[in-house]
């Protein structure tokens, strides 16, 4: 039999069983239930939407349905207007209203499809920006690691996101000002 030195330690025993028996008749009865659909296995993309909607028959038994639209290709509208002071005192007027497909990546896109001479440049002149700034970042996060690392526990998790982190948003802050320098 097993004793106990105080009332604390079986009623923590007591409680942590019920906890855990209540998370697994919660879990067996939601996998007894045949009418839902799972939604955790329904194919998506950003331009997807479902939507599922329940009905009680006159029986007294429920009705599901789901609708769901994919991509089909869906026309995207976009709109910018902008104006952005530059680094030799002048503003740069952006307009563009355009209509396109819907698609997940946007590449730069030149005449004919393929990128001119000034496109290029810029996407040189902003990736040699990120990875001046990702150095910038490496030799700053080199000074803050260690302390991080330091704190118990939780320590080399946090130096280790902290550089991650610090790496991509420094790098990201240098390409944009490396195209905002070089007028892209």
């Amino acid at each position: 039999m097993i004793q106990f030195k105080s009332f604390n330690g079986l009623t923590s025993l007591v409680l942590g069983g019920g906890l855990i028996a209540s998370n697994f008749m919660a879990l067996n009865m939601l996998s007894q239930k045949n009418g839902i659909p799972s939604i955790a296995n329904l194919p998506n993309t950003p331009y997807s939407s479902f939507s599922i909607r329940s009905n009680k028959a006159a029986d007294g038994s429920e009705e599901w349905s789901m609708a769901q639209r994919q991509h089909d290709p869906k026309t995207m509208l976009s709109y910018e207007d902008s104006e952005q002071p530059t680094f030799n005192k002048g503003v740069k007027k952006k307009y563009i209203h355009k209509e396109s497909v819907a698609q997940f990546i946007t590449y730069p896109q030149g005449s004919d499809g393929k990128l001119t001479a000034d496109q290029i440049s810029c996407i040189e002149k902003m990736a040699q920006g990120r990875s001046n700034g990702q150095m910038i970042a490496d030799a700053g996060s080199v000074q803050v690691t260690p302390a991080l690392a330091g704190v118990p526990i939780v320590g080399p998790v946090l130096a280790g996101i902290f550089f991650g982190q610090a790496r991509k948003q420094v790098g990201s802050a240098a390409s944009n000002l490396a195209g905002q320098w070089n007028d892209c």
